[in-house]
Parts: C-alpha cells; sequence; structure tokens
C-alpha cells in the first residue's frame, strides 16, 4: 500500500482494490521481504505486519501532505515575500535603521560642534574619559558595521543562487551552477538585474571595511617640556646664570623659579613612572633637584619634544656644551620605566637626582568625528538600500538558495539532462563533456572533506592565509628591528597592546593635516582589513561547502525533511541558508577577533602637541599611523592557528554511502529521479539509496520508501524513462 493510499484509508477515503487476489487492506500480512535481485538490494532490519508501523499516527499530522504555499495541512494567508525574501525584508529593515541612525548622528555632529578642514570635535576633557567615550562608540560602529556587512552578505548570497530556469539552461549546454554558496562562477548565468544589484552590494561593502571605524577617532594630547637639573639652592630661589643668550629659556627659567610653589615634589621613583611615558599629558616643565653645591645652581636645561625617537632622561643625562642636558643615544639600549627603576643611582650629568618638581596640568584629549568618511558611509550604506529594496521589488522568482531547494525543484519536476547518471558525482561533470547514460559500476569511497569543496578552492583558500602570514611576520620582523634593540616577549609587551610609542610612528617626509592627511592615513591604517575580508569570504565559502556535503551525505544515512526557504508538509525551514551556527558563530567570532587585533597592530595616530607654555604647536602636532609588535605577534598566531584548521578540517573524510556532489548543480540532479508512483516526494523525509532494480541494473534516487544501500562493483544505471 503507497503512502498515499495509507492516508487516504485513514481518513475514509481509500477503497480496496477490486484484485481477488487481496483481501480487506486491515487484514493483509506482509510477508518476510525479498529482493526481486538480492545481489543489489539488502533486506529491510525486521519484517513489517502492519502497514501501521510504515507510518505511526501520532507521526501522521507530521508528514501529511499540503499545497504549495501552506504548512501541515492548513492554508496560510497570501504572503507579499516568501522564503528567502522574508530574511531579504529583515535585512532590509536593518540597512534602513542603519542609514536613518548614520545620517541622524552626522548631520547632529556637524551642527552641533561645527566644522574645521571637513573634522569636528564632539568632546573634550581628561583623556581617560575620552578613551573610554570613543571604546563605546567604536563598539557600536562595529556592530552596526558588522549588521550592514551580514545584510549584504544574505542578499548577495540570495541573487546569486540560481533559478530553475537558469539551472535547465545550463544543463542544456552541458554547464553546471553553483547551489547553495556565494558562487562567483554563477555572476554570468544569472539575470542582469540580479548581477548588477550583486555588484552594487559588493562594491559598497569595501569603503566600509576601509573607513566606517575611522570615521569617530581620539586625539590624544602631547605636552612638550623644559627639564632644567638644578640644586636646592635654586629651589630657594638663589641667583643663578645660563651661559648661552637664550630668551626664551632664561623667560621660562624665571618663570618656572617664580611659581615653584605650585609644583608638585615627586620621590625619584614617582618622577621616572610619571615622565618615563612617551607622552606626556597631564604634566609639563620638571626641575630635577640634584644632591650637593654647585657655584651655578643651574646645571643645564633639556628641551622634550616629539619630532625623532630619542631615549628618555629618566635613565640619565650627560652635560653638554652651553650649558644643555643630553640623553643617552638610543642606539646603546633600551630606556624604559622598568630598567630606570632598576638603576642603582640616577645621575644628571656626575650628580645623584634627589627629586623632582614637576608642573601638573590639565589632559585635554579630543573625540573628533570626520565628515569626508561619514559622507562615503553614507553614500555606501545608500546604494546598499537601493539595491536591498530592488532585490524585494525586481527579483521575485524563486531561487535555489540553499541545498532543500534544489532537492524540492528537481523531485517535483525531475532534470531531462541527467536521467541515467544517477551515481555521477561532481567530477564527473565536465564543462561541456558530461559522462553518458550507462551503467556504471558502484565503487564507494570515503573522500577527503576538501574534496567537497574542490582541491583548487581549499589549496587556494589556505594558500591566501598562509601568504598572508608570511608577509605579517616579514612586517613583523622588519617592525621589531626598527622599534627597539631588544625582541624578547617581556619588553615588547611592555611597549603596550595597541599602545601609542614614540618608536612606533610612522613618520612621513611631508606630513599633511587637516581631513587630506587624516583620509590618507586612514586608508593605510584599514587597507589590510581588506585582506582580512577576502579571507573570511574565502573561508565562509570553504566551510559552506564542507557543510552543505555534509548535509548531502546524511540523506544516505538516515531519512530526513528538506531544509528549505520555504516550508510545506514535513519540509523544515531553516534559520541559516548554508553554515550552520555551530560554523558560523565560531567564524564570526575568530573575524571580529581579528579586525579589531589588526586595529590595535596599524592604527590611526592623532595627537594635539602643546609647548612648554602651553599653546597649541601645529609644526609637532602628529597624524600618521602607528603600529604594535604585540599585537601583531597575535595576529600571526591567530593567522597560524586558523590556517591549520583549515588544513586539518580538509583532511577529514566523509562517510561512505553517496557520490560527492559538492555544489554542483548537476550531480545533485543526477540523484533527484524518483519513481513514478513517488507524487509529491519533496514534501516527506526522503532518503537515498536503491529504488529498483531492471534487468540487473540498479537505480538510485532520493525517495520516501525504502531503499537500499548499492552494492559494491554492481551496475547501476538510472532511470531512463
Amino acid at each position: 500500500m503507497s503512502y498515499d493510499q495509507q492516508l487516504a484509508r485513514r481518513q475514509g477515503l481509500y477503497q480496496p482494490s477490486p484484485n481477488p487476489g487481496f483481501s480487506n487492506p486491515d487484514s493483509i500480512e506482509l510477508s518476510a521481504w525479498q529482493s526481486p535481485s538480492a545481489p543489489f538490494f539488502e533486506p529491510p532490519p525486521h519484517t513489517y505486519h502492519s502497514t501501521e508501523e510504515l507510518l505511526p499516527e501520532e507521526n501522521e499530522r507530521l508528514y501529511q501532505l499540503s499545497p504549495r504555499g501552506s504548512a501541515h495541512g492548513v492554508e496560510n494567508k497570501p504572503r507579499t515575500w516568501k522564503g528567502w525574501q522574508r530574511g531579504a525584508a529583515v535585512c532590509l529593515l536593518v540597512v534602513t535603521a542603519t542609514l536613518i541612525l548614520n545620517v541622524t548622528v552626522t548631520a547632529w555632529a556637524a551642527i552641533a560642534f561645527g566644522l574645521s578642514d571637513g573634522i569636528g570635535t564632539i568632546d573634550r576633557g581628561p583623556c581617560h574619559a575620552v578613551k573610554q567615550t570613543g571604546l563605546w562608540l567604536h563598539i557600536g560602529i562595529n556592530i552596526l558595521s558588522t549588521m550592514l556587512l551580514g545584510a549584504s552578505n544574505y542578499c548577495m548570497q540570495c541573487l546569486c543562487s540560481p533559478t530553475r530556469q537558469e539551472v535547465n539552461r545550463a544543463h542544456a549546454k552541458k554547464a553546471w551552477l553553483d547551489i547553495g554558496i556565494q558562487s562567483v562562477r554563477n555572476l554570468s548565468k544569472i539575470g542582469r538585474m540580479r548581477l548588477i544589484l550583486w555588484i552594487i552590494l559588493a562594491a559598497s561593502s569595501v569603503p566600509l571595511h576601509l573607513m566606517f571605524n575611522s570615521a569617530i577617532f581620539v586625539s590624544l594630547t602631547a605636552n612638550e617640556y623644559m627639564i632644567a637639573a638644578v640644586t636646592q639652592d635654586f629651589v630657594e630661589g638663589a641667583n643663578w646664570t645660563l651661559t648661552r643668550s637664550d630668551a626664551f629659556h632664561q623667560v621660562l627659567l624665571t618663570e618656572m623659579q617664580r611659581n615653584i610653589s605650585s609644583y608638585e615634589r615627586l620621590d625619584q621613583a614617582a618622577c621616572i613612572m610619571e615622565y618615563g611615558v612617551d607622552y606626556l599629558s597631564s604634566r609639563r616643565n620638571a626641575l630635577v633637584v640634584v644632591d650637593g653645591q654647585l657655584s651655578n645652581p643651574l646645571m643645564g636645561t633639556l628641551d622634550w619634544t616629539y619630532n625623532a625617537p630619542q631615549n628618555s632622561w629618566i635613565c640619565g643625562t650627560t652635560v653638554g656644551s652651553n650649558m644643555t642636558l643630553e640623553t643617552i643615544p638610543i642606539d646603546n639600549f633600551d630606556c624604559n620605566i622598568p630598567v630606570a627603576l632598576s638603576n642603582d643611582t640616577w645621575l644628571m650629568g656626575s650628580q645623584q637626582v634627589d627629586y623632582c618638581l614637576s608642573q601638573t596640568v590639565e589632559d585635554q584629549c579630543r573625540l573628533q568625528f570626520a565628515i569626508p568618511i561619514m559622507v562615503v558611509v553614507l553614500a555606501c550604506n545608500f546604494f546598499k538600500l537601493l539595491a536591498v529594496v530592488m532585490t524585494l521589488w525586481k527579483c521575485r522568482e524563486p531561487t535555489l538558495v540553499t541545498l532543500g531547494d534544489a532537492l524540492e525543484s528537481l523531485l517535483e519536476t525531475p532534470d531531462p539532462y541527467t536521467v541515467g547518471m544517477c551515481i555521477a558525482a561532481k567530477k564527473d561533470f565536465r564543462e561541456g563533456a558530461w559522462p553518458v547514460s550507462k551503467a556504471r559500476r558502484w565503487i564507494p569511497r570515503r573522500h577527503f572533506l576538501c574534496e567537497g569543496v574542490g582541491i583548487r578552492r581549499w589549496v587556494l583558500s589556505n594558500a591566501v592565509c598562509a601568504v598572508a602570514v608570511i608577509s605579517l611576520s616579514a612586517l613583523l620582523r622588519y617592525a621589531i628591528a626598527n622599534t627597539t634593540t631588544a625582541s624578547d616577549l617581556p619588553t615588547l609587551w611592555n611597549l603596550g597592546f595597541g599602545a601609542v610609542t614614540s618608536s612606533s610612528l610612522i613618520r612621513w617626509s611631508n606630513p599633511i593635516f587637516g581631513s587630506h592627511g587624516l583620509m590618507k592615513n586612514v586608508l593605510l591604517a584599514n587597507s589590510p582589513q581588506i585582506i582580512l575580508s577576502v579571507l573570511y569570504l574565502l573561508y565562509n565559502r570553504m566551510y559552506t561547502c564542507m557543510s552543505f556535503s555534509k548535509e548531502w551525505s546524511n540523506y544516505g544515512y538516515r531519512r530526513r525533511p528538506l531544509r528549505v526557504t520555504s516550508p510545506r508538509g514535513g519540509q523544515r525551514s531553516t534559520y541559516f541558508l548554508s553554515l550552520p551556527y555551530r560554523y558560523l558563530i565560531p567564524i564570526l567570532s575568530v573575524s571580529v577577533a581579528t579586525h579589531w587585533i589588526l586595529s590595535q597592530s596599524l592604527f590611526l595616530v592623532a595627537i594635539d602637541v602643546f609647548d612648554e607654555h602651553g599653546k597649541f604647536d601645529t609644526s609637532q602636532s602628529i597624524l600618521t599611523c602607528g603600529f604594535s609588535c604585540i599585537a601583531m605577534i597575535f595576529l600571526v598566531g591567530i593567522g597560524w592557528l586558523v590556517f591549520i584548521a583549515g588544513v586539518g578540517m580538509g583532511l577529514r573524510r566523509y562517510r561512505v554511502g553517496m557520490p560527492l556532489v559538492g555544489s554542483c548543480s548537476a550531480a545533485i540532479s543526477a540523484a533527484c529521479h524518483p519513481a513514478a508512483d513517488e507524487p509529491e516526494v519533496a514534501l516527506v523525509p526522503v532518503k537515498w539509496g536503491v529504488v529498483s532494480v531492471a534487468d540487473g541494473v540498479g537505480h538510485c534516487a532520493l525517495s520516501r520508501s525504502y531503499v537500499s544501500p548499492p552494492i559494491t562493483w554492481r551496475w547501476y544505471r538510472g532511470k531512463m524513462d
């Protein structure tokens, strides 16, 4: 009794066949099942005594046949959007909300705070508070960016997925298309409108990677200052002389001595820790008081600027000509706070340092935004919105987005171009040279996961990753050589993770300020992000193909409902396109982590420099890019882990049982030629295997009926009528 007859009998509609060889259906006794051709079939696990065992009544509702557009036999109201279009509608809401938010914030910031050369200041205040605000704003920007790119990627995959008509046209020319993955191969075969929309979505994603994260940035404060080595007599107001004729230093020293009561006293350790930083923001000029009595209470002065890397004076100085203090050459050793604190003595010239007197000032960092960058971001956001709207408006024809969508279409309307090829695999379908429809022997193999991806795709993905990591390693070696003479991890860690240091800045021969200089440095700092995005797409595609092939191979081992975008009957809906969350979440997590670490490895540096009198010094202010060696080391480590995981996953194997089809539409179609007496087979759980035998040649297909695994070295050809 067929599935439909069982269902009709339970509904009181089935009339038994008048054939005298059959009695009342309720009295049917199924004898032990025997294969008409034993070499091709294996017996079921047990003898069925009643048709009730074939379809338990409690499962009848789940697998009840239903018309298209309904679920579980209940008619639904007509919907404007079906299948993948519902997901695209959610993407439309995301892109629209993001555009409204971006326009509102940009207009508010420009009107409320004003602009100077395309750059505005949102907030000004203590550096720790401004940095905290900047951190939260960047988290928000990354969330918006991720949402935009995710929505764009969803629509792009739906657009490049072929329709059934496009699959038929390709098969008629002995070509095949990709199913269930983001495919460049399909672009030449899909409709022109969908191709244009795909290009718009792809092109508008590039500037987002390059610029969005730098639309808001923090400008640090750095104070230039003067150090004067003096004796206690200077502190007590004694007269002093400066041998060189220098009105600037004369005036500044006089002012420091007059205001000495407002200076903060620091012991040696505190002085080293406060002034051992690369960029001083909360203090300015300092008097270093040495032991002993000298004829001239003033030993010498040192002007600290940021125009060239040099060892800090906290490790000691020598006295040069004209009463100048000179730091120890940077080539001799690396001076930092731990090194300075470990020294037994701290000398200014030949005199032991006793304590310091420090001028305190309020640090003033700025949180700034760049209108030119936001204009580019808004343009990309607008084009994405336009593309998503057109996708929903113009692209109404159903596309084969998931494996289940393709199987549903091919099972309901089998493909005439793949008849008689039931055990054909992806490797058999070469462009213009498809296998002939003849009997073939079944020779099972345990395929590697990389074969499901395609050897060339798998090698390319991992090769790009390896080249990127090797290139980064070479840059890391160069960065270490130009940052410090020590290359051990503790020294590099002490330099800071993503910290701005004077020795890790890219110094342009002709620095450019304002919006033009900002755009130049933003593009340099964020250009490597494109490489990470390409790697994300490559590995996303690679793991999608692996997951796709695993989903396909499962049909050879257990009966499963089709996973489709518009479920009917016993089909199940999909909460992802082709990459399950157990793969997607780790991939997204690694992507977010690597993008953030890269932003700490190469980053925009904007520093407002103020001179010894507290006046803004445009000639010494810095707008450039900085790098962090320890962050690059982390990135190299994660890169090798990603490479090892990609290679290792590719060398795992699928279970034996089904032809390897990958994402090849022709190979998938070859397995979708069910028996003529199996209507609506796509609406119930199916399994792949041998469904019939004729003249010693078997036929394999996806079926809702009982199937047997193919036997090694037996002949199979497929359904020919």
